[in-house]
């Protein structure tokens, strides 16, 4: 009788010590993913000159970004949500470029150089009379779930030529990091329209994604 009240004490024992344990690794647990759910979006790499700092930018010229794979959608669809983003922001009038293509051919090397040809500033006022010129490359496409989007963009001085803002990003929507700035973003910019899918409908549209990610970098501005 001993022996069985002995056993039963024993297994009582390690039924706590297991329980105590499974709580601490629960609290752990939740303690990690708190902390990885909590994580903030900081992978946006950008700088401005002294030049932009001093000098009035009214009107500027935004070129079609560029992609090196044939998906000239993906580069009107992120084309269009930048300007849109960059309008709302009202930081100066954004002129879409008509016809420029002849001079943009020569500009492959923009981004390795970091030089714009003077053929190309000449031809920009001309044509438009801009204080400065936007190029963007779209550097990492992922259009299903999770969506990637990739982009290197960058504001030259139509008088100088010199590069006055560039940011470098990638928005990758499996982080939760992103995720977080994402349904921030969507809880100020969606406020208004209900949907079934909530924040979710933003990864189910390129062009909403692109709108997202252009509504961020442009805050560097």
């Amino acid at each position: 009788m001993k022996t069985f009240h002995t056993a039963i004490t024993i297994a009582l024992f390690f039924f706590i010590v297991i329980s105590t344990k499974g709580c601490a690794m629960s609290d752990m647990a939740g303690t990690v993913q708190s902390a990885l759910f909590t994580k903030e979006f900081d992978s946006i790499s950008y700088h401005k000159s002294e030049e932009y700092s001093n000098t009035t930018v009214q009107r500027v010229l935004l070129l079609p970004f560029t992609i090196e794979s044939r998906r000239d959608k993906v580069s009107v669809d992120v084309t269009e949500a930048f300007s849109i983003e960059l309008q709302r922001s009202a930081k100066f009038d954004i002129v879409e470029a008509q016809g420029f293509q002849d001079i943009l051919s020569q500009q492959k090397d923009i981004w390795t150089r970091g030089l714009i040809r003077a053929e190309t500033i000449v031809e920009a006022k001309k044509r438009y009379k801009v204080d400065a010129i936007i190029f963007g490359k779209i550097t990492q496409y992922q259009p299903y779930e999770p969506p990637i989007l990739g982009i290197k963009i960058g504001m030259f001085s139509a008088k100088s030529g010199n590069i006055m803002w560039t940011a470098d990003a990638i928005f990758d929507s499996s982080q939760a990091s992103v995720i977080k700035l994402l349904k921030s973003y969507h809880r100020k910019q969606y406020q208004r329209k209900q949907s079934l899918y909530e924040w979710n409908i933003i990864l189910l549209s390129m062009k909403r994604y692109a709108q997202f990610v252009a509504y961020h970098m442009i805050a560097t501005l």
